[in-house]
């Protein structure tokens, strides 16, 4: 099992991943184009679209809180 420490240094290398990001970029921007191609009545598209967007939304906000979450504790108070 990895430490907060290991898994933010983890989830920063994917976030400065020049190719990941790029990945996931292009699913988002496939996602909403098609979201924008699907005919309204065609609910199921739809979602499945809007889905496809939230997955890359929560992966990069996953990636940001293992980061948050590994970063070293401040102290409370005036710095």
């Amino acid at each position: 099992m990895m430490t907060d420490a290991q898994l933010a240094h983890e989830a920063d290398n994917l976030r400065q991943n020049e190719a990941f990001q790029r990945a996931l970029d292009a699913m988002r921007s496939h996602a909403l184009e098609w979201l924008v191609r699907t005919p309204a009545t065609d609910t199921e598209a739809i979602r499945d679209h809007q889905a496809r967007v939230r997955v890359v939304d929560d992966l990069r906000g996953h990636l940001e809180a293992f980061i948050r979450a590994g970063e070293p504790k401040r102290k409370p108070g005036i710095v």
